[in-house]
Formats: structure tokens, C-alpha cells, sequence
């Protein structure tokens, strides 16, 4: 009879990697379940074990976190930096047109004060005008004289005096067809035959290129007081009569001194008086008689 062999019970080993790939599940699971009891716990070794933790990880969320705050931090930078430049571009534009509107703000409130200006001009009503802006200041240190963009075409004749809102401001001293030039009260050789009002004096006003006139050929003892009116006499028929000029603000062993009504230096616009001249009034010129007929 064939010797029967005993029977040993045979253990089948299995792979690591199938073991590990079973059992991870359980534990993550038991895990999971004894960090929700530790958290739900109140018991004081749970806390402490929880504020280590919490220790431990916070310096390695702060490593780990700071190149990306880094980062956020330059990026809100760049973008604050840009905005900011942005911001200054529309400001510097909406400044470049405040400054414009600015401009012509001043401008038209000057335009508009002078208008307001022209009708405070107390003249013969008889007289016509032509209204007309100053469009160029020659003053200097010799001649005082604006350009008026009126001439021969509107009636302008040369000696025509010319008046702003509050009195006599020159005379047209060359004519063209389409401009003048205005020789100003304040020019050293303006000299206008002027009466004081009130005394009824006679004297000339002569400009010294400079603020101030100054009266000539004064009556001795005249009795002249500050703030006495002086106005156009008319001798002479180059100039209406009554014409407002000054007032005297200075009297003294150095003469009689007159400032102008008006702002000579701020001309804006002006009226000239469309008054008939006998022109060799001007110019000084004659013409010869006419032979009577025999």
C-alpha cells in the first residue's frame, strides 16, 4: 500500500501593494472618524493636542504662503501704478480745459464790462458812433496808440475823438479803409484844449507818456482843487465840447496833474465819434479863397 503523505495547510502569501491598497480605505475612514470625535471633544489633552497643531502649522502656511501674497502685493502695485497714471493723463486734460474755459470766462467778462461801460457815455445825443474792439497795443516807451479795425469804409476821419465807457480816450490820428490808428490822451504829444467843470478854466491837457496828464497854460491864481472834472472845451473844432476827460488828482509846486477816467491800459472796446471835421482844421492846411467873379 503506497505510504499516504500527511497534509499541511498551505498559506498564500499575497503582494504588499494589494494589502496596502485594501487596508487604506479602512484606515483613512477610521482616521477621518477619530479626527471628527478629537474635534467634536472639548476635553483639555484634545485642545492642546488641536493648539499644536494649529502652532505647527501656521509658521508652514505662512512659508508657503508669502512668494504668493509677494506676488498679489506686486501685481496690485502695478495696477495701482497704472490706474494712477491713467488718472493723472485725465487730469491733466480735464485741466487743460478748465484753463481754457478760464481764458474765455476772463475774456468775456472784460468784453462784458466794457459794453457795460459804453453806455455810461454822457455825449451829445446828436453824435454818432462806431462801436469797434481794440485789436492792437503799440504803447512803448515813446508812443501810446492803439489799432481799431474801423476806417475810411465806416465813416472814420482822421481827429475823430475817441471814447471808451467813462470819457475821452484819444483822437484817429491815420485813417484807412478799413483801419486807424488812435493816438492816446496819455502820448506825449497829445494836447487837448480842456475846460475845468465848475470853474469853467481853460487850459491844455498834455500827455507825459505815463499815467498821468498834466493841464498847461493855466491862468495864474487859477484856485485848482483835487477832484475837479476836466472835459473837452471844443476850441479849435477838432474835438467836441463836453467831452469827459480826467479829474485832478494832484496839485502842486510841480504843476497840476490829471488822471484819465478811463483805464487807458485796459482798452478793450471803444466808440469813435463819427463828428464832422473841417479837416484843414488837421492838417492845418488853407484852401485858397475863390476869386470873386468881376
Amino acid at each position: 500500500m503506497p505510504t499516504q503523505r500527511s497534509q499541511k495547510p498551505v498559506i498564500q502569501s499575497m503582494p504588499f501593494k494589494t494589502v496596502t491598497l485594501r487596508a487604506t480605505p479602512a484606515v483613512l475612514i477610521l482616521l477621518s472618524l477619530t479626527l471628527m470625535v478629537l474635534h467634536k471633544a472639548d476635553t483639555l489633552p484634545v485642545e492642546r493636542i488641536r493648539a499644536a497643531a494649529m502652532d505647527i502649522a501656521a509658521p508652514v502656511l505662512s512659508a508657503v504662503s508669502a512668494p504668493f501674497t509677494a506676488l498679489v502685493d506686486n501685481m496690485d502695485s502695478v495696477t495701482s501704478l497704472r490706474d494712477l497714471k491713467a488718472q493723472n493723463i485725465r487730469l491733466e486734460e480735464e485741466n487743460e480745459k478748465l484753463q481754457k474755459w478760464y481764458e474765455a470766462a476772463l475774456k468775456m467778462q472784460a468784453e462784458n464790462q466794457s459794453f457795460r461801460e459804453l453806455l455810461n457815455v454822457k455825449a451829445d445825443p446828436a453824435l454818432t458812433f462806431v462801436t469797434a474792439r481794440v485789436i492792437s497795443d503799440a504803447g512803448g516807451s515813446f508812443v501810446e496808440s492803439v489799432l481799431l479795425p474801423v476806417g475810411a469804409r465806416d465813416k472814420v476821419q482822421k481827429g475823430n475823438a475817441v471814447m471808451s465807457g467813462y470819457g475821452l480816450v484819444g483822437r484817429v490820428m491815420e485813417v484807412g479803409q478799413s483801419a486807424s490808428r488812435v493816438l492816446l490822451v496819455t502820448d506825449l504829444n497829445s494836447h487837448i484844449p480842456v475846460i475845468l467843470q465848475n470853474t469853467r478854466i481853460k487850459a491844455i491837457l498834455a500827455g507825459q507818456n505815463q499815467e498821468l496828464m498834466k493841464l498847461e497854460r493855466l491862468p495864474p491864481d487859477s484856485g485848482m482843487t483835487v477832484g475837479t472834472r476836466v472835459a473837452t472845451s471844443g476850441d479849435g473844432g477838432q474835438l467836441p465840447a463836453d467831452l469827459p476827460v480826467g479829474t485832478i488828482v494832484s496839485v502842486g509846486p510841480d504843476g497840476v496833474w490829471v488822471k484819465p477816467l478811463s483805464d487807458i491800459d485796459r482798452l478793450t472796446y471803444v466808440q469813435v465819434v463819427n463828428a464832422e471835421i473841417d479837416q484843414s482844421l488837421v492838417t492845418g492846411d488853407v484852401a485858397p479863397m475863390a476869386s470873386k467873379n468881376k
